[in-house]
């Protein structure tokens, strides 16, 4: 193999450095969709939940309550209570399936980092030991 020049070694390190610089960036661009997609998942089921819990209970509380009051003879203030407990269970199971999808996105590109810190190390040993391995 024959030796390098010095500034052909500069040009190789450059052109390595802007190689591994897109390498990188396109990993962390992958990793920082994928967290972004299930953040967007989970809040929109925590959104969705409390939506519902809202526009629900305006509704409810007009047929259902008045059906409950009519049809089983309740009192106007239970019939109120019983549509707001039932809604409140829709709106926390919502919530609650939205919690672990929240809790597992996360969109810090590590393995973009862990790559990127790989580098500069390699790159450290070079300068140390120009004509070495490169690995």
């Amino acid at each position: 193999m024959a030796e390098r020049s010095i500034s052909q070694l500069i040009k190789d390190i450059g052109s390595d450095t802007r190689a591994l610089a897109n390498e990188s960036k396109a990993l962390a661009k992958a990793e920082v969709s994928e967290g972004a997609k299930k953040l967007g998942i989970g809040a929109g089921l925590a959104i969705g939940g409390l939506v519902f819990l809202y526009f629900g209970a305006f509704a409810a509380l007009f047929a259902v309550v008045a059906a409950l009051h009519e049809g089983a003879g309740w009192p106007w203030w239970l019939s109120f209570l019983v549509v707001f407990a039932a809604l409140a269970i829709v709106a926390v199971v919502l919530v609650v399936s939205a919690v672990p999808i929240l809790k597992s996105a996360n969109p810090t590109p590590k393995t973009a980092i862990a790559e990127a810190k790989g580098a500069v190390a390699s790159f450290r040993r070079a300068l140390k030991n120009p004509g070495g391995p490169r690995r």
